[in-house]
């Protein structure tokens, strides 16, 4: 069955990429994707996923003409990970960005939903970790739309680190993101990833 034509006002018809794999090779793209997004949608805010500074410092160069807050969010050596550039740190936040750290583990994510979240991608695992990340150190007020941006990390895949990953989403600390509401709330307001702008295939 092919696509039917609609003309309903309250449908909204959107693009989401999906790359062929994950990987830093989708850096620049995924970037100039979540630019173009946050500009038509009025979003001023787009966190992004750095382990090293690779990533932060793409996003320093892709957004430099615009008007949009960049939160850079690392874990700088944990579980064995590289410590971020300190001079892109520098760098970041001479442009009037931030720079912060959340360890992984530091904020309370079950395993079984981080397990889930992987099996869309490991990007999206992380989307939802840096989203609470920033809304605990409140960066980003609390229930604010993001853009989110992450990648398929170095570890164990030789094609990894940079960006491949970006959602639009919601800024929510760890309680509010895995709270329930009654059933009737929840399906009216539960919904807290509202895009999936591009992933891995």
């Amino acid at each position: 069955m092919g696509f039917v034509a609609c003309t309903r006002s309250d449908i909204m018809k959107v693009e989401t990429v999906y790359f062929e794999s994950g990987g830093k090779h989708n850096t620049e793209v995924t970037l100039e994707l979540v630019k173009e997004k946050a500009l038509e949608h009025n979003i001023k805010n787009v966190v992004v996923a750095s382990i090293r500074g690779y990533a932060a410092e793409k996003a320093l160069e892709v957004f430099s003409d615009v008007d949009i807050k960049l939160a850079i969010v690392g874990c700088n050596g944990c579980d064995a990970c590289p410590l971020f550039s300190e001079e892109i740190k520098t760098k970041v936040e001479n442009k009037g960005h931030k720079v912060i750290f959340a360890p992984e583990g530091s904020i309370p994510y079950p395993p079984e939903v981080e397990l889930a979240y992987r099996r869309i991608c490991e990007g999206m695992k992380v989307c939802v970790f840096v989203a609470m990340a920033v809304a605990e150190a409140e960066l980003v007020p609390s229930g604010q739309e993001i853009i989110a941006v992450t990648g398929t990390g170095w570890k164990g895949y030789e094609k990894g680190g940079g960006s491949d990953t970006a959602i639009i989403t919601q800024a929510l600390k760890s309680r509010e993101f895995f709270s329930y509401e009654p059933l009737e709330i929840h399906k009216l307001k539960g919904r807290k990833i509202k895009e999936i702008m591009c992933k891995p295939r």
